[in-house]
């Protein structure tokens, strides 16, 4: 019996196109038998039922394949995100123990190539690298390419000839099948394991989502949201998410996208040249998406006279462990008040909500993951470390994040809770509030860092806090205020609030 995700593969038109790439067509005919064919070459290589591997490769059409063949195989894939950093992509890879890896040849010329490597790491401080680890059977993807260590090519294994009666795994809604990695230290790397499926029921929820729109063409850099658009029957382009702004917008016309999915910071180039331009998003565009990190709404009311008036606009909100909590549409978001918080909406159909003591929000759905890596279960609700509460019309609403929470004298500041309001100041593109605890004082010393687009003076600034319309509780006015660029992390570009301690720590001697 297939998995709720093959069985909407095979019931596709098998001429439907499926996922394009530059001038190439993969249709959901040519994607099941290319799944269907390296599944077979990798149960002849010895890939069992229940192995790990590790999938770095280039997000692109294979990328997707190798998911479909994992379903068919039984094994349990691990991503991780390539920009987290090197000596935590090293602690990861000792934390899962894989059997297997899907590994883009250019990672592995970089492995013997010290002189390559050393000019690499010279001019891509942060850039992916695959270390090298013992014991682990490597499956190469991308061009050929010069490398010497044992390995199998995915391209061999996609020639494998089908056996006469295909093999089929059924698999069981709590098998463990994907793994992913939330932010964290190298000290213990936070694995995330999701069942087939909870992941089914994520992806299958957004693809309504998709389909209620009549949506007809995604773009979008990360395989993810491809998978999500197929199983909506949405067409999935894929896209380097580094071009510029008058490239995209040229594509989007071009291919008649319909709809975006992307973190807010990748919509910000894009709304910047349009700007620049004195024009709007293409008339094309049916529905935006934004998700993976706040959604603030100085960004929202940014965006709205940029964007046509037919376009949907959704707020995403969830986590690592549990894809999609609540939804509300922006439109409607941009009108709201800020005063009490961030309200990201309504919680999704199957999602249960609990308030803790402490104003802790705890999730449970159908999509929650099975557990983390390093442990053998989880609590039936999980604890989200995000403080909030729901409103009398059952929105969520968000205050801060527990970790986040700095306490300076006897005063709580939740962080969550005046970012928005200082991202609102004209000429600010986003803030972040960081602590740094002072021994001399006995007190939180708190830093607010500002990426501005536009010249903005301290004064100007901290008038705006301290009084009119953006002002903020006295006790949350920053000790220090440091105007820079925001280091951000990951494909999804979040803020690191780790870098700005340290730095911050560094600024101590003001």
């Amino acid at each position: 019996m297939d998995t709720p995700l093959l069985a909407v593969l095979r019931s596709m038109p098998p001429g439907a196109i499926a996922v394009a790439e530059g001038d190439m067509r993969l249709t959901t005919g040519a994607l099941l038998e290319g799944s269907a064919h390296l599944a077979a070459g990798m149960r002849q290589l010895g890939v069992k039922a229940g192995d790990t591997a590790v999938l770095a490769a280039k997000p692109d059409a294979g990328f997707i394949k190798i998911v479909y063949a994992a379903m068919m195989t039984g094994i349990r894939l691990a991503v991780i995100d390539p920009e987290m950093g090197r000596d935590n992509y090293r602690e990861k890879l000792r934390q899962l123990q894989p059997q297997w890896a899907f590994v883009d040849s250019r990672l592995l010329l970089l492995q013997e190539r010290p002189l390559l490597r050393r000019l690499y790491f010279w001019f891509s401080k942060n850039g992916p690298y695959f270390p090298r680890t013992p014991g682990l059977r490597i499956i190469v993807t991308g061009p050929r390419l010069p490398v010497f260590q044992q390995h199998t090519r995915l391209r061999t294994l996609e020639n494998a000839p089908l056996p006469k009666e295909e093999a089929v795994i059924a698999l069981p809604d709590d098998h463990e099948f994907l793994i992913t990695y939330t932010s964290g230290t190298t000290a213990t790397p936070k694995g995330v394991v999701h069942s087939i499926g909870a992941l089914t029921a994520s992806i299958l929820q957004i693809a309504d989502m998709l389909r209620s729109a009549g949506n007809r063409r995604i773009a979008t850099h990360l395989p993810y949201f491809a998978l999500i658009g197929l199983n909506a029957g949405v067409e999935a382009h894929l896209w380097d998410y580094r071009s510029s702004p008058a490239w995209k917008l040229k594509f989007i016309e071009k291919h008649g996208i319909t709809t975006l999915f992307s973190p807010p910071c990748d919509y910000l180039p894009l709304m910047e040249h349009c700007e620049r331009e004195g024009r709007c998003l293409p008339e094309c565009l049916q529905q935006l998406f934004f998700g993976s990190a706040p959604v603030y709404r100085s960004f929202l009311e940014r965006l709205l006279p940029l964007a046509p008036s037919h376009t949907k606009l959704t707020c995403m909100y969830g986590m690592t462990e549990n894809l999609i909590v609540a939804t509300i549409d922006g439109r409607q978001k941009a009108q709201l008040p800020t005063d009490s918080g961030d309200v990201v909406g309504l919680p999704r159909p199957g999602v249960e909500i609990r308030i803790g003591e402490d104003g802790e929000i705890f999730v449970q759905s159908p999509q929650l993951y099975r557990r983390y890596l390093h442990l053998a279960g989880r609590d039936p609700f999980h604890a989200t470390g995000d403080l909030g509460f729901l409103d009398t019309n059952g929105r969520l609403v968000l205050t801060g994040r527990k970790k986040d929470m700095l306490i300076r004298r006897n005063f709580n500041l939740y962080p969550g809770l005046y970012e928005p309001t200082v991202n609102r100041i004209q000429g600010v593109v986003e803030s972040a509030f960081v602590g740094v605890f002072d021994e001399k004082r006995q007190d939180e010393i708190v830093f607010l860092f500002v990426e501005t687009m536009q010249a903005i003076t301290e004064a100007k600034l901290r008038l705006a806090l301290e009084s009119g319309p953006f002002s903020i509780d006295r006790e949350a006015l920053p000790d220090r205020i440091v105007f820079e660029n925001l280091p951000r992390r990951g494909r999804q570009s979040k803020v690191d609030k780790g870098v700005l301690r340290e730095r911050a720590k560094g600024m101590m001697n003001f």
